[in-house]
């Protein structure tokens, strides 16, 4: 039996990947040699002189559906080899006169294929056969386990033993299993015990569907994967998710049936939740944030009121809330207001209020005053954060109008910030740049720059090209985006490459610009500890 060389083998020759058709495609083409002419039978090696005009069929001995790699390489002359049917039937061209050596795949389509060798010059023809592989034994290898610690249960059960110490050990230290990586990097293995048919992973460093692997036919399930330090995500673990003949986003969409937080993990968000469903798993690779601003620390507390502002221009009425830091006071000159688009998401999830008293109380920044708006719903959220003048009117008129009326002031533009994750870092990207009279701070998170207002695929970065082609405005950016946000599935260039063409731009036409990159990925998880290192950038000392 013969094997494959190693991959650098494929890499030092020139590839030709042929397989042979099944007899109903193959063309009745004629061939131009005789039934008659000196047939040998190849096994696997052939070596010998031609002179011009000698024909040879070579019989391969091969079952149909066998793997074979042949390497031909010719000394002096000139020769063709074709691939022809065991009835001398024309499949397909290896070798043209004049070409010295090539590297020849095949998959036979049924027993005995013949390579039929034609010299136009004397000389000499050498065939080896370097691999074999019959259809039953083509069985895709394992992927190696990054985890050394299941590399070691692997062998323990293959020894008799049961996973039950195993899954003792990780109920003490929790999940995701965490483990020195390559280049100072980390190995993050998550787990999950017992299902029958499958696991996915949902969230996660990049935010996305994995499936997890079983462990032989042990009740382990896991995934590994090499992240660099810092690394923060929130996930969930949905097993046995329904698998069925449907439309694809339903069937995408159907990990949502059974995701819930991973009962290994020691660190729930929301830490209590009335269900599993209705919680996620959190994870920091070390080290660990140097100052979580989310976390309760018993400061005084701002105040907060909610009302309802209606735009007759939108056609519609959101909530809005208003948030007063300690020791806000509207006549100070220099007091600043704070505007965050998807406020309920970042009051309830990204704790904002909580880290504002923080970051005021600590003299990260000074006290002020804040605004956290509805979207209303994801639908309305798409029409009208990206680039749309309406809704940029209403922010900048009414809401403006409405926060001089319940708080008493109007604060300057160069103390204003517009915050957002996502459609609303663009949102606050482009009602700062229509209206920098207002508005002359941008924290933006995760910015959707691939949108075009005539689709993604157009691969424009429109917002930077609105910075290029328009007169410098007097605004401040604060860009920020996770290292993981990168093109997926070929849909659009992700949310990484670009915020740096914008920064880029920006930087171009001498704006001020702060720009960080994070390894994390499209996650309020990681918003709610980005947006305070925006503040302190903005408004900071």
């Amino acid at each position: 039996m013969f094997f494959l060389r190693p991959f650098q083998f494929f890499l030092r020759v020139g590839i030709l990947f042929l397989t042979a058709l099944p007899l109903s495609s193959i063309s009745s083409a004629e061939t131009k040699m005789p039934v008659s002419v000196n047939t040998q039978d190849f096994t696997s090696a052939f070596s010998r002189s031609f002179a011009a005009g000698e024909d040879v069929l070579l019989r391969l001995d091969a079952k149909a559906g066998t793997f074979l790699q042949l390497v031909l390489k010719t000394e002096d002359g000139a020769f063709d080899i074709d691939l022809q049917t065991s009835d001398l039937r024309h499949v397909r061209r290896f070798l043209e006169a004049g070409e010295g050596r090539r590297v020849a795949m095949i998959v036979a389509s049924e027993d005995n294929p013949v390579l039929a060798v034609h010299a136009n010059l004397d000389g000499t023809l050498h065939v080896s056969l370097e691999a074999q592989i019959t259809q039953a034994e083509q069985i895709a290898p394992k992927e190696p386990l990054l985890s050394s610690r299941l590399s070691q249960l692997s062998e323990r059960l293959a020894a008799g033993e049961t996973t039950a110490s195993f899954w003792e050990k990780i109920a003490e230290e929790g999940t995701p299993l965490l483990e020195d990586g390559p280049k100072g990097n980390s190995i993050l293995t998550f787990l999950a015990r017992g299902a029958q048919q499958n696991v996915r992973l949902l969230g996660g460093p990049t935010n996305d569907h994995y499936p997890l692997h079983r462990l032989g036919d042990s009740d382990v399930w896991y995934r590994s994967m090499i992240v660099p330090a810092g690394t923060l995500f929130s996930y969930r673990l949905a097993p046995d998710v329904p698998d069925f003949d449907g439309p694809a986003r339903m069937r995408r969409t159907a990990v949502l049936a059974t995701a819930q937080a991973d009962p290994y993990n020691k660190s729930p968000w929301p830490e209590t939740a009335l269900d599993a469903y209705n919680q996620q798993s959190t994870f920091r690779v070390p080290p660990l944030a140097d100052h979580p601003w989310h976390e309760e620390r018993g400061h005084p507390k701002g105040e907060i009121s909610h009302l309802q502002i209606e735009s007759s221009e939108l056609g519609n009425t959101r909530d809005m809330w208003i948030y007063r830091s300690a020791g806000f006071e509207p006549a100070e000159p220099d007091a600043p207001l704070l505007i965050v688009f998807d406020g309920e998401r970042f009051r309830a999830e990204g704790s904002l209020e909580t880290v504002l008293d923080n970051l005021v109380a600590e003299g990260a920044i000074p006290p002020l005053a804040a605004v956290f708006l509805s979207p209303i719903d994801l639908r309305l959220r798409a029409a009208e954060l990206p680039d749309n003048d309406a809704f940029a009117n209403f922010v900048a008129e009414d809401v403006m109008a409405l926060v001089e009326q319940e708080i008493g002031f109007v604060p300057r533009a160069d103390r204003t910030v517009l915050a957002g994750a996502s459609f609303g870092g663009i949102g606050s990207a482009t009602i700062a740049l229509k209206h920098p009279d207002r508005f002359g701070k941008v924290l933006s998170m995760s910015g959707s720059y691939w949108w075009h207002p005539k689709g993604p695929a157009t691969g424009e970065n429109h917002v930077a090209r609105l910075v290029a082609d328009q007169p410098r405005a007097d605004v401040e950016f604060f860009l920020s985006a996770g290292l993981f946000e990168t093109a997926r599935d070929g849909e659009f260039a992700g949310i990484l490459m670009p915020n740096r063409h914008l920064r880029d731009v920006l930087i171009a036409k001498d704006y001020r610009v702060h720009h960080r990159e994070y390894p994390a990925a499209h996650d309020m998880f990681a918003w709610r500890e980005i947006l305070p290192d925006g503040l302190v950038a903005l408004l900071g000392d």
